[in-house]
């Protein structure tokens, strides 16, 4: 007999947040199996693919959905913020308070070895272009070279936490990451003589 409650489950939507929160820990740089995914939110495997029909199709929604989240935060972090520099800061601060909350998102976004897909490298292109938009703010002569020193900056942050677990990391992330901000954008004049 057909069970009711299953009819009006929204599978797709549980299987995509399945999916998220399977990326909760570091783990290779991969969306989770669709068998993983369904034994996730205890379906058959074949269930998956009446709204997936490959591992890339749910890959893509996964980092859309995960890429909003991130853009989100960082949208958030500084929506009220009127001073430039704050806001850069708050900003950097959001995309590694973010990346720690969602380390398997994060290595799948940022830290793939592999040839970038068409969607990941959308989503390295619109991330890079919306921090040398606040970089701008804060230092005109010089935004690319800011972003860039900064983006290596912040992630090699975050990537040291999510990787070397063993490390009483010390200050919190964002005192650490708003300290080395500060400290780049200190020597920021040296950016505009260097790239002159």
């Amino acid at each position: 007999m057909f069970n009711v409650d299953v009819a009006i489950r929204d599978l797709r939507g549980e299987l995509i947040a399945a999916a998220v929160s399977l990326l909760a820990e570091p783990q290779r740089v991969a969306v989770p199996s669709l068998r993983r995914v369904a034994v996730a939110c205890d379906v058959a495997p074949s269930a998956v693919y009446w709204h997936f029909p490959s591992e890339e199709d749910l890959q893509a929604v996964v980092l859309d959905v995960e890429y909003d989240s991130l853009m989100s935060a960082v949208g958030l972090a500084t929506v009220d913020v009127d001073d430039p520099v704050a806001a850069f800061v708050a900003a950097w601060q959001a995309y590694a308070t973010w990346g720690m909350a969602h380390p398997g998102t994060y290595q799948l976004l940022f830290e793939g070895g592999d040839a970038l897909s068409a969607p990941r490298h959308d989503y390295h292109l619109r991330t890079w272009n919306r921090f040398v938009e606040l970089a701008r703010r804060v230092h005109p002569p010089a935004p690319l070279v800011l972003a860039r020193l900064l983006w290596a900056a912040v992630h090699g942050i975050v990537s040291l936490r999510l990787h070397k677990t063993d490390i009483d990391w010390q200050p919190e992330i964002e005192v650490a990451v708003a300290a080395v901000v500060t400290a780049i954008l200190d020597q920021r004049h040296r950016l505009s003589e260097s790239t002159a």
